[in-house]
């Protein structure tokens, strides 16, 4: 009895330790999280206005494309939609915008996204992603925090009979 309390005193004096413990860092992170800490978004850039910082367009081996919007600040939501005639994708993020503004339009530097076009209005921010060929591919988008990502299947891949879903 007297052994299980002692034990059991212990355990509860480690259980209270803990948290100290896993609160201290070395002085040298080796992940770089004080370098992210450091450069991190203050606070005061979330009453920034929402616009597009940067963007970039990525191929994969498979010829599929990603599209990275970078945003000054997080979005309240993200929708998107896509035209036929000319091919494209839309993708309209609402948030507090600042001025209204016309549509700019700037090369995209790829084979499939020819141009990015990038308009404001009273909370919503509208980029259009050019699309070359005639048909509209299938399309993903994938808010994550401060960015959109958007993910386009080029239309040469074939689909395999069992990878098809149920409509």
């Amino acid at each position: 009895m007297q052994l299980s309390r002692v034990l059991f005193c212990g355990l509860l004096a480690a259980v209270a330790l803990l948290p100290a413990c896993a609160g201290k860092r070395s002085t040298r992170d080796e992940l770089g999280a004080k370098e992210a800490a450091a450069s991190a978004t203050p606070l005061s850039d979330y009453s920034a206005p929402l616009d597009l910082r940067e963007f970039d367009v990525a191929e994969t081996e498979d010829g599929y494309r990603g599209v990275f919007l970078k945003l000054s600040r997080l979005p309240t939501s993200v929708v998107s939609s896509s035209q036929s005639d000319p091919p494209r994708i839309i993708v309209d993020i609402q948030g507090p915008t600042g001025t209204e503004s016309p549509e700019e339009v700037f090369p995209a530097g790829d084979t499939m996204v020819t141009h990015v076009a990038v308009s404001r209005s009273v909370g919503w921010l509208r980029v259009i992603l050019d699309l070359q060929g005639n048909e509209k591919p299938e399309f993903g988008v994938y808010p994550m925090a401060d960015w959109v990502v958007v993910r386009i299947k080029p239309g040469n891949i074939e689909r395999r009979p069992w990878a098809h879903r149920a409509s």
